[in-house]
């Protein structure tokens, strides 16, 4: 199934309700709907956050086979490759880290596979996750 999303956070809920349907309807555990849910959040705030100028909605496309995966488009935004490890302070107290990344480390951590495309100002994400059945 395919949607825009409006590109702000109040599109967080609609988002949650959306992903939540399809991977109900096909009777997902918690434990595969938790991590789809934490990384299609983090990576749609990203595209939201930083890409404050774009006024266009992000596509998100949720299918479910023996995996679940998920696709986010963002037309208009910066080539930013989520795909790419970097270096993330996972090690020191949170008061003396310095923030940013630890997001999208989270997500290479938590699904089975992660790709990016981008051309021409299009930007693709797609992520993976076990079905658990």
């Amino acid at each position: 199934m395919r949607r825009d999303f409006k590109r702000h956070l109040d599109s967080l809920a609609p988002l949650y309700e959306f992903s939540e349907t399809i991977m109900a309807e096909q009777n997902l555990p918690d434990g595969v709907r938790f991590p789809v849910h934490l990384a299609m959040e983090e990576l749609f705030v990203n595209m939201v956050h930083y890409n404050p100028t774009v006024t266009t909605d992000i596509e998100v496309t949720v299918s479910v086979d023996d995996k679940v995966t998920v696709s986010l488009v963002d037309n208009g935004g910066t080539e930013f490759d989520v795909t790419v490890k970097r270096a993330v302070d996972t090690d020191s107290p949170l008061e003396e880290r310095k923030p940013g990344g630890l997001g999208v480390h989270l997500v290479q951590n938590l699904v089975d596979t992660l790709d990016y495309e981008y051309q021409d100002g299009r930007g693709e994400v797609i992520f993976t996750k076990g079905s658990g059945t």
